[in-house]
Order: structure tokens, then C-alpha cells, then sequence
């Protein structure tokens, strides 16, 4: 395309967009609530599912200190996690 091609086609995008801007306008407004609305459910949906994993991982802390502790009451030896050894290539 010519330089008078990509003047023209740029003159025609720009009376176009003058006379379908405003309708377009009006139309993309409830769709780009829509998808604002959409994103803050999805967000509040993610911080609940959030506080719930941290509230079972809170609990399964709490759970493995009072495991620890009445190991240690007892006499039992704490059990010591075994890492596994990655072998070097």
C-alpha cells in the first residue's frame, strides 16, 4: 500500500470511528462492567479459598508442635525426616 493508500485507509478509519465511536461507546460500557464484576468475584472467591488453605495449614502446625511435644513428655525419640539425595549428572 502507497503512501496516499495508508493516508487514505487512516482518514477512513477516523471518520468511522467518529461516527460509530459514540455506539460503540455505549455498547462496550456493559461489557467491560461485566468483565470488571467478573474479576472481583473471581477475586474474593481466590481470598476465601486462600484464607482456607492457610487456616488447614495453620492447624496442621499446630497439630505437628503438639505431636513434637507429647513425644517429648514421653521419652519418644522424634522422628527425623529422611531427605532423599538427588544424584548429580
Amino acid at each position: 500500500m502507497g503512501g496516499f493508500g495508508a493516508f487514505a485507509l487512516g482518514i477512513s478509519a477516523a471518520l468511522a470511528a467518529r461516527a460509530f465511536g459514540p455506539a460503540l461507546g455505549r455498547w462496550m460500557r456493559p461489557v467491560a462492567l461485566g468483565a470488571v464484576k467478573q474479576g472481583i468475584i473471581v477475586a474474593q472467591g481466590a481470598q476465601i479459598r486462600a484464607a482456607g488453605l492457610r487456616e488447614d495449614i495453620e492447624d496442621l502446625v499446630e497439630e505437628a508442635r503438639e505431636d513434637a511435644r507429647q513425644e517429648t513428655q514421653t521419652g519418644k525419640q522424634p522422628v527425623t525426616p529422611v531427605t532423599p539425595r538427588v544424584a548429580s549428572v
